[in-house]
């Protein structure tokens, strides 16, 4: 895995009295109420948190430089918005802010007070203290990320950027005085950091330049994290592939030197032998160029970013796995690259999938839910309980949902319905779309049992589920996650970069299946 990744060093939690800072963070809601501890500073805060050019709504922020008399001169103003609407994702995006004032600032020692937040008045519904800090520390961490190939960073590009070069080390302390709070912040504040740990592994996948990026180095790279985490790990070449009867999968690489892999990866929780297995697909289209379907230049680049479903799924199985769930995962990652050259697959080839199914291709294009047909036949293997798969599969779900959540479709009402609740508990949105049969009338083909594409272009992204649908044998529960919006540049969220990978729904994956079958 790339070693391009900058996160904050998360210091102990330690007694307010002993720990020195840069600057101390204090949170304020929008009734100009600041949340500081007695003693230290505090006249000062409660004097700076009357100012009107604060408003404190969410996701503002406001620094003070000299601010106060100590060790600790300077104070930053987190907005938190009314106290009756916090939520975990309030304090998360209050993370990513304070993040970016910090590092726009140039401090390296942090001290988050976190005692003014005790008590039940502060608080709605199941909200607590260390959800609130947990949920902080970790929009901090998620916003730290930064990957990049610059000289001065990296002057060899492989070896990790010298102390000079890097922004860091940030020592964060979240400053409390109850030595049972430190106890149970800490065990919070290490788990934050295995978030930002998984999802860092889905950006940083992700963001790979496709020369580096390829279907060899992700299934090595695979394997390498595998070892770390505990997994079992296979992986399936082309000739293995052909042994699977993955024709299809193989019809979308024909037209790139570079061969194809299928890494499969297993997570089997210790003592649980009543577990539910839930299996995870990702698209890894390495790079799309759109095959003899050739994509426009502009913005070409980005598909580079077509390998994200297998991200997000690589990312979903190390957390869970991090999490030590008590359900089986079987994470399946199909890996190519989507060429034009004189081998590539042509519009009006007919191909039969390893489900026996004969399809037409109607535009090479649509080249993701060819090796994700064979990626789903071949999940029923592992009989799992639930497939679920995630791709960038569709620039039709942009149009329709935009980048504020991503499209979900499945055949089981229950199943869907587990997933958004899990998105609720994340932060993530999820926005379910029907699975009407009349999608797929126009996707029937006078030559093969379907067409890849279907003759009418509106409803592009259903179209594509529906197709998928195709696939999932039937009393298999089912789930399609099109991330095509969300996969990357969410600006709008303080803890994802401005460009690049978002890696989003890793910590929703990894909570529905915590929880399923419970």
């Amino acid at each position: 895995m790339s070693k391009m990744i900058q996160i904050p060093t998360l210091d102990c939690v330690t007694v307010a009295k002993s720990a020195d800072a840069d600057v101390v963070v204090v949170f304020r809601d929008s009734d100009k109420k600041a949340h500081a501890p007695k003693g230290a500073y505090n006249a000062t805060v409660k004097r700076l948190s009357k100012s009107e050019a604060f408003t404190a709504g969410a996701k503002s922020s406001e620094f003070v430089r000299f601010g106060a008399k100590g060790k600790t001169e300077n104070v930053l103003f987190v907005g938190m918005g009314k106290m009756s609407d916090l939520t975990e994702e309030t304090a998360r995006v209050a993370g990513g802010v304070a993040w970016g004032r910090i590092r726009s600032e140039k401090c390296h020692k942090i001290n988050v007070w976190i005692d003014a937040f005790e008590g039940p008045k502060a608080f709605s519904g199941s909200l607590s203290q260390r959800s609130l800090v947990r949920a902080f520390a970790e929009g901090l961490i998620l916003a730290s990320y930064k990957y990049r190939h610059r000289t001065e960073d990296d002057p060899t590009g492989e070896k990790t950027p010298s102390s000079k070069k890097q922004e860091g080390p940030y020592m964060i302390h979240f400053v409390t005085k109850s030595k049972t709070l430190q106890k149970e912040i800490k065990e919070d504040l290490q788990w934050a950091s295995v978030v930002g740990e998984t999802v860092g592994v889905t950006r940083v996948w992700s963001d790979l330049p496709p020369n580096i990026g390829t279907p060899e180095y992700y299934a090595a790279d695979a394997k390498k994290l595998a070892g770390a985490y505990g997994l079992k790990c296979k992986v399936l070449t082309e000739k293995d592939a052909a042994r699977e009867k993955m024709n299809l999968f193989l019809a979308v690489g024909k037209g790139s030197e570079r061969e194809g892999r299928i890494v499969v990866l297993e997570y089997v929780p210790k003592g649980q032998p009543k577990g539910k297995t839930v299996a995870l697909v990702g698209k890894g289209i390495t790079f799309d160029t759109g095959g003899i379907s050739l994509k426009p230049a502009a913005k070409m680049d980005e598909m580079k970013h077509d390998m994200t479903g297998a991200a997000t799924m690589m990312g979903a199985i190390l957390l869970a796995a991090k999490m030590k769930v008590p359900n089986r995962v079987v994470a399946i990652l199909a890996f190519t690259e989507n060429m034009p050259a004189g081998m590539a697959i042509v519009p009006g080839t007919v191909i039969r999938s390893r489900a026996g199914k004969t399809v037409e291709i109607g535009n090479t294009d649509a080249e993701g839910r060819l090796i994700l047909a064979d990626a789903l036949d071949y999940a029923h293997d592992f009989k799992p309980d639930v497939i679920i798969d995630a791709a960038t599969l569709t620039g039709a779900v942009l149009v329709a949902l935009g980048r504020y959540c991503c499209g979900l479709m499945g055949n089981d009402q229950k199943l869907v319905d587990e997933l958004r609740e899990a998105g609720a508990e994340t932060g993530e949105r999820l926005w379910q779309l029907p699975l009407y049969e009349e999608y797929f009338e126009d996707m029937k083909s006078e030559y093969a049992d379907m067409n890849n594409i279907g003759a009418n272009p509106q409803g592009g992204t259903i179209r594509a589920g529906m197709f998928l649908k195709q696939f999932i044998k039937k009393g298999t529960r089912w789930a399609h996650l099109d991330i095509a919006g969300t996969a990357t540049d969410l600006s709008y969220l303080s803890y994802c970069p401005r460009r690049g990978a978002s890696g989003t729904y890793v910590r929703t994956l990894a909570q529905f299946i915590s929880k399923f079958g419970s």
